[in-house]
Protein backbone atom coordinates (compact mmCIF):
# COMPACT_ATOMS: atom_id res chain seq x y z
CA UNK A 1 0.00 0.00 0.00
CA UNK A 2 2.96 2.33 0.77
CA UNK A 3 4.76 2.22 -2.44
CA UNK A 4 1.16 2.48 -4.11
CA UNK A 5 1.44 6.09 -2.28
CA UNK A 6 4.39 6.90 -2.98
CA UNK A 7 4.21 6.17 -7.45
CA UNK A 8 0.88 8.27 -6.49
CA UNK A 9 3.12 10.82 -5.55
CA UNK A 10 5.60 10.92 -7.98
CA UNK A 11 3.15 10.49 -10.13
CA UNK A 12 2.02 13.89 -8.94
CA UNK A 13 4.65 15.65 -9.21
CA UNK A 14 5.86 14.69 -12.66
CA UNK A 15 2.43 16.07 -13.54
CA UNK A 16 3.53 19.34 -11.49
CA UNK A 17 7.31 19.80 -12.33
CA UNK A 18 6.93 21.95 -15.00
CA UNK A 19 4.29 24.37 -13.62
CA UNK A 20 6.53 24.40 -10.58
CA UNK A 21 9.91 24.88 -12.66
CA UNK A 22 7.80 27.53 -14.76
CA UNK A 23 6.49 29.51 -11.79
CA UNK A 24 9.93 29.79 -10.14
CA UNK A 25 12.10 30.78 -13.09
CA UNK A 26 9.85 33.39 -14.03
CA UNK A 27 10.79 35.03 -10.47
CA UNK A 28 14.54 34.00 -10.26
CA UNK A 29 17.24 32.68 -12.04
CA UNK A 30 19.72 32.50 -8.80
CA UNK A 31 21.97 29.33 -9.84
CA UNK A 32 21.23 27.32 -6.41
CA UNK A 33 17.41 26.75 -7.06
CA UNK A 34 18.16 26.55 -11.02
CA UNK A 35 20.32 23.83 -10.09
CA UNK A 36 17.93 21.75 -7.54
CA UNK A 37 15.12 22.23 -9.83
CA UNK A 38 17.18 20.82 -13.03
CA UNK A 39 18.75 17.56 -10.19
CA UNK A 40 14.95 17.38 -9.56
CA UNK A 41 13.87 16.75 -12.76
CA UNK A 42 16.51 14.26 -13.38
CA UNK A 43 16.16 12.21 -10.27
CA UNK A 44 12.00 12.24 -11.34
CA UNK A 45 12.90 10.61 -14.75
CA UNK A 46 14.73 7.63 -13.36
CA UNK A 47 12.44 7.81 -10.24
CA UNK A 48 15.56 7.74 -7.27
CA UNK A 49 13.14 8.66 -4.45
CA UNK A 50 15.74 9.54 -2.23
CA UNK A 51 17.64 11.33 -4.55
CA UNK A 52 14.13 13.33 -5.01
CA UNK A 53 13.15 13.81 -1.38
CA UNK A 54 16.69 15.54 -1.46
CA UNK A 55 15.94 17.98 -4.27
CA UNK A 56 12.46 19.00 -2.66
CA UNK A 57 13.80 19.47 0.44
CA UNK A 58 16.23 21.85 -0.75
CA UNK A 59 13.48 23.77 -2.60
CA UNK A 60 11.11 23.84 0.21
CA UNK A 61 13.99 25.06 2.59
CA UNK A 62 14.31 27.74 -0.49
CA UNK A 63 10.39 28.56 0.23
CA UNK A 64 11.03 29.40 3.16
CA UNK A 65 13.32 31.60 3.04
CA UNK A 66 12.26 33.52 -0.12
CA UNK A 67 8.54 33.48 0.33
CA UNK A 68 8.18 36.61 2.11
CA UNK A 69 10.39 38.53 -0.23
CA UNK A 70 8.09 36.84 -3.30
CA UNK A 71 4.73 38.12 -1.91
CA UNK A 72 7.01 41.66 -0.94
CA UNK A 73 8.27 41.95 -4.74
CA UNK A 74 5.84 44.13 -6.69
CA UNK A 75 7.53 42.50 -10.07
CA UNK A 76 6.77 39.11 -8.81
CA UNK A 77 3.68 38.05 -11.50
CA UNK A 78 1.92 35.49 -9.55
CA UNK A 79 2.90 35.26 -5.48
CA UNK A 80 -0.16 32.52 -5.40
CA UNK A 81 0.93 30.47 -7.76
CA UNK A 82 4.46 30.10 -5.43
CA UNK A 83 2.12 29.34 -2.08
CA UNK A 84 0.37 26.58 -4.72
CA UNK A 85 4.14 25.12 -5.43
CA UNK A 86 5.06 25.12 -1.54
CA UNK A 87 1.90 23.34 -0.23
CA UNK A 88 2.47 20.96 -3.14
CA UNK A 89 6.12 20.20 -2.31
CA UNK A 90 5.88 20.55 1.52
CA UNK A 91 2.29 17.60 0.69
CA UNK A 92 4.99 15.08 -1.15
CA UNK A 93 7.88 15.71 1.31
CA UNK A 94 5.39 14.93 4.31
CA UNK A 95 4.53 11.35 2.34
CA UNK A 96 7.91 10.87 1.96
CA UNK A 97 9.02 10.97 5.40
CA UNK A 98 5.86 9.15 6.62
CA UNK A 99 7.42 6.38 4.43
CA UNK A 100 10.29 6.44 6.72
CA UNK A 101 8.81 6.09 9.91
CA UNK A 102 6.85 3.16 8.91
CA UNK A 103 9.92 1.28 8.39
CA UNK A 104 11.54 2.45 11.37
CA UNK A 105 10.65 -0.60 13.14
CA UNK A 106 12.59 -3.05 10.90
CA UNK A 107 15.88 -4.63 12.35
CA UNK A 108 19.16 -3.00 12.35
CA UNK A 109 21.87 -4.19 10.99
CA UNK A 110 24.61 -2.18 11.74
CA UNK A 111 25.64 -1.64 15.67
CA UNK A 112 27.89 1.31 14.75
CA UNK A 113 30.55 2.89 11.85
CA UNK A 114 34.63 2.34 11.45
CA UNK A 115 36.02 5.47 9.82
CA UNK A 116 39.40 3.22 8.29
CA UNK A 117 41.47 5.94 7.36
CA UNK A 118 45.13 7.70 7.37
CA UNK A 119 45.36 10.27 10.12
CA UNK A 120 47.52 12.32 7.13
CA UNK A 121 43.91 12.72 5.46
CA UNK A 122 42.52 13.74 9.07
CA UNK A 123 40.68 17.15 6.99
CA UNK A 124 38.27 14.75 4.92
CA UNK A 125 38.10 12.21 7.96
CA UNK A 126 37.03 15.36 10.24
CA UNK A 127 34.62 16.38 7.55
CA UNK A 128 32.71 12.97 7.14
CA UNK A 129 32.92 12.87 10.68
CA UNK A 130 30.91 15.92 10.99
CA UNK A 131 28.28 14.68 8.70
CA UNK A 132 27.79 11.15 10.23
CA UNK A 133 27.19 13.05 13.49
CA UNK A 134 24.52 15.51 12.05
CA UNK A 135 22.74 11.96 11.52
CA UNK A 136 22.01 11.65 15.20
CA UNK A 137 24.82 9.13 15.67
CA UNK A 138 25.61 8.82 19.20
CA UNK A 139 29.52 9.52 19.77
CA UNK A 140 30.32 5.62 20.75
CA UNK A 141 28.54 4.61 17.78
CA UNK A 142 31.37 5.86 15.17
CA UNK A 143 34.76 4.79 15.77
CA UNK A 144 37.43 7.27 14.17
CA UNK A 145 40.47 7.34 16.26
CA UNK A 146 42.11 10.53 14.86
CA UNK A 147 39.19 12.97 16.54
CA UNK A 148 39.27 12.68 20.84
CA UNK A 149 35.91 11.69 20.83
CA UNK A 150 35.64 8.67 18.82
CA UNK A 151 39.36 7.45 19.59
CA UNK A 152 40.29 3.86 21.69
CA UNK A 153 39.37 4.29 25.51
CA UNK A 154 42.20 4.60 27.06
CA UNK A 155 43.97 1.12 28.47
CA UNK A 156 42.87 -0.44 25.39
CA UNK A 157 45.13 -1.89 22.66
CA UNK A 158 44.31 -0.26 19.75
CA UNK A 159 44.97 -3.73 17.72
CA UNK A 160 42.66 -5.87 20.19
CA UNK A 161 40.12 -3.08 20.40
CA UNK A 162 39.52 -3.05 16.32
CA UNK A 163 39.57 -6.98 16.41
CA UNK A 164 36.97 -6.62 19.49
CA UNK A 165 35.02 -4.49 16.68
CA UNK A 166 35.42 -5.12 13.45
CA UNK A 167 32.43 -7.34 12.89
CA UNK A 168 30.15 -8.56 11.11
CA UNK A 169 27.54 -5.56 11.96
CA UNK A 170 29.96 -2.73 11.86
CA UNK A 171 30.15 -0.72 8.97
CA UNK A 172 33.01 0.41 7.62
CA UNK A 173 34.00 3.66 5.13
CA UNK A 174 37.43 3.36 3.53
CA UNK A 175 38.66 6.33 3.09
CA UNK A 176 41.26 6.02 0.44
CA UNK A 177 44.17 7.67 -0.31
CA UNK A 178 47.64 7.73 -1.65
CA UNK A 179 48.95 7.74 2.12
CA UNK A 180 46.47 5.14 3.05
CA UNK A 181 48.10 2.30 0.60
CA UNK A 182 51.57 3.27 2.43
CA UNK A 183 50.01 2.29 6.03
CA UNK A 184 50.43 -1.33 7.37
CA UNK A 185 48.02 -0.60 10.05
CA UNK A 186 45.23 1.05 7.43
CA UNK A 187 45.95 -2.24 5.23
CA UNK A 188 44.90 -4.45 8.21
CA UNK A 189 42.01 -2.76 8.93
CA UNK A 190 41.01 -3.46 5.34
CA UNK A 191 41.41 -7.34 5.67
CA UNK A 192 39.78 -7.49 9.13
CA UNK A 193 36.60 -6.10 7.43
CA UNK A 194 36.92 -8.58 4.78
CA UNK A 195 37.36 -11.29 6.85
CA UNK A 196 34.01 -10.34 8.40
CA UNK A 197 32.03 -9.51 5.40
CA UNK A 198 31.38 -6.18 6.89
CA UNK A 199 29.56 -4.12 4.66
CA UNK A 200 31.57 -0.85 3.15
CA UNK A 201 31.77 2.03 1.47
CA UNK A 202 35.03 3.31 -0.48
CA UNK A 203 35.42 6.84 -0.23
CA UNK A 204 38.42 8.65 -1.98
CA UNK A 205 40.72 11.76 -1.27
CA UNK A 206 40.52 14.10 -4.70
CA UNK A 207 44.19 13.18 -5.66
CA UNK A 208 44.01 9.70 -5.19
CA UNK A 209 45.66 7.60 -7.87
CA UNK A 210 43.91 4.53 -8.98
CA UNK A 211 46.11 3.65 -11.35
CA UNK A 212 48.38 2.47 -8.55
CA UNK A 213 48.78 -1.54 -8.60
CA UNK A 214 48.67 -1.67 -4.84
CA UNK A 215 45.23 -0.75 -5.06
CA UNK A 216 43.77 -3.42 -7.20
CA UNK A 217 45.45 -5.79 -5.44
CA UNK A 218 43.48 -4.84 -1.98
CA UNK A 219 41.40 -7.78 -0.29
CA UNK A 220 38.20 -5.34 -0.75
CA UNK A 221 36.17 -5.25 -3.87
CA UNK A 222 37.52 -1.83 -5.49
CA UNK A 223 34.85 -1.96 -8.51
CA UNK A 224 32.73 -1.30 -6.29
CA UNK A 225 30.98 2.05 -6.60
CA UNK A 226 32.19 4.48 -4.52
CA UNK A 227 32.46 8.71 -3.70
CA UNK A 228 35.29 11.12 -4.87
CA UNK A 229 35.39 13.74 -2.28
CA UNK A 230 35.26 16.22 -4.53
CA UNK A 231 33.14 19.31 -4.18
CA UNK A 232 30.54 18.62 -7.19
CA UNK A 233 27.00 16.83 -7.91
CA UNK A 234 28.54 13.46 -7.66
CA UNK A 235 29.65 13.44 -4.28
CA UNK A 236 26.37 15.49 -3.10
CA UNK A 237 24.81 12.39 -4.56
CA UNK A 238 26.72 9.71 -3.11
CA UNK A 239 26.27 11.28 0.40
CA UNK A 240 22.44 11.37 -0.20
CA UNK A 241 22.26 8.02 -0.98
CA UNK A 242 24.87 7.16 2.24
CA UNK A 243 22.91 8.73 4.41
CA UNK A 244 19.77 6.66 3.38
CA UNK A 245 21.63 3.44 3.82
CA UNK A 246 22.73 4.53 7.58
CA UNK A 247 19.22 5.82 8.76
CA UNK A 248 17.46 2.45 7.77
CA UNK A 249 20.71 0.45 9.07
CA UNK A 250 20.90 2.38 12.08
CA UNK A 251 17.52 3.15 13.03
CA UNK A 252 18.45 6.73 12.77
CA UNK A 253 15.59 9.74 12.65
CA UNK A 254 17.13 13.28 11.64
CA UNK A 255 16.12 16.52 11.07
CA UNK A 256 16.25 17.42 7.40
CA UNK A 257 16.76 21.10 8.13
CA UNK A 258 19.81 20.29 9.52
CA UNK A 259 21.04 17.62 7.71
CA UNK A 260 20.96 19.87 4.82
CA UNK A 261 22.71 22.49 6.24
CA UNK A 262 25.33 19.85 7.22
CA UNK A 263 25.59 18.97 3.83
CA UNK A 264 26.33 21.92 2.31
CA UNK A 265 28.96 22.36 5.10
CA UNK A 266 30.84 19.42 4.27
CA UNK A 267 30.70 20.48 0.66
CA UNK A 268 32.31 23.70 1.28
CA UNK A 269 34.86 21.75 4.15
CA UNK A 270 36.21 18.85 1.13
CA UNK A 271 37.20 21.96 -1.21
Amino acid sequence: MRRNITMDNLKRLELEYEGIRGTILDYTSEGNIVSFLDGLKKQIDIKDIEAITYYINEICAWYEKNINQIYENEFAVDPSAHDRNKKILEEIQAEFQMKKKIGKGEKKMYSKIFLSHNSFDKKYGDAIRNLLMSLGLRKEQLIYTTHPLHKIPAGNNIFEYLKQNIQKDIFVIFLWSNEYLKSAACLNEMGAAWIVESDYINMYTPDFDFNNPQYHNCAVDVRQMGVVLKNDEHCKMGMVELKQKLIQNLGLEIDEQEWIYSLDEFMKNIK
